[in-house]
């Protein structure tokens, strides 16, 4: 597969914000938010620039043509944390993720990098597959959240290390 990854350069910020407002609206969709907290392209750009200032984002092309984006911050202990990972919707199903991350993969070793964490919402099932897949195999850390605004619980529940908690 033709697949390279690139640091993103000034002249696709916009395209990369127009990918960012895809993915946090997906994950609100998931979790069935409220309109109000949907984001929009202009934030997503004030995202794009935060992100540059934190981590890196990197373009993922696919024969030259931009299929999707990582954003990695890295950390301590020759750790890095992958972010956010998006492939376009025209790209997705073909193994370009996989391929991309195997790309990944190489880099932060050649960076010297000893491990990479991910975060992953509970309702993306296929998100948590797909990391599996590639070979994400160690529970890190538990995130725990509790709501003051009640009408964002959820009722689904699902059982941790024999614990009961409502699946966000």
């Amino acid at each position: 597969m033709n697949i390279k990854i690139e640091k993103m350069h000034e002249k696709e910020k916009l395209d990369i914000a127009k990918m960012i407002t895809e993915l946090m609206n997906y994950h609100r969709k998931l979790t069935k938010a409220r309109k109000e907290f949907y984001q929009t392209d202009e934030e997503s750009l004030e995202t794009v620039n935060e992100w540059n200032e934190e981590g890196e984002i990197y373009k993922i092309l696919h024969q030259e043509e931009l299929a999707g984006f990582f954003y990695i911050k890295f950390g301590g202990h020759n750790a890095a944390w992958l972010e956010d990972l998006y492939i376009k919707e025209a790209f997705r199903g073909k193994g370009l993720g996989k391929a991309a991350m195997n790309e990944l993969d190489k880099m932060l070793q050649d960076k010297g990098i000893l491990a990479m964490f991910v975060d992953v919402i509970p309702r993306n099932t296929r998100a948590i597959e797909f990391y599996q897949e590639i070979g994400f195999d160690h529970l890190n850390m538990i995130q725990l959240r509790k709501n003051y605004d009640k009408t964002l619980d959820k009722s689904e529940e699902v059982d941790l290390l024999g614990y009961k908690f409502k699946k966000y």
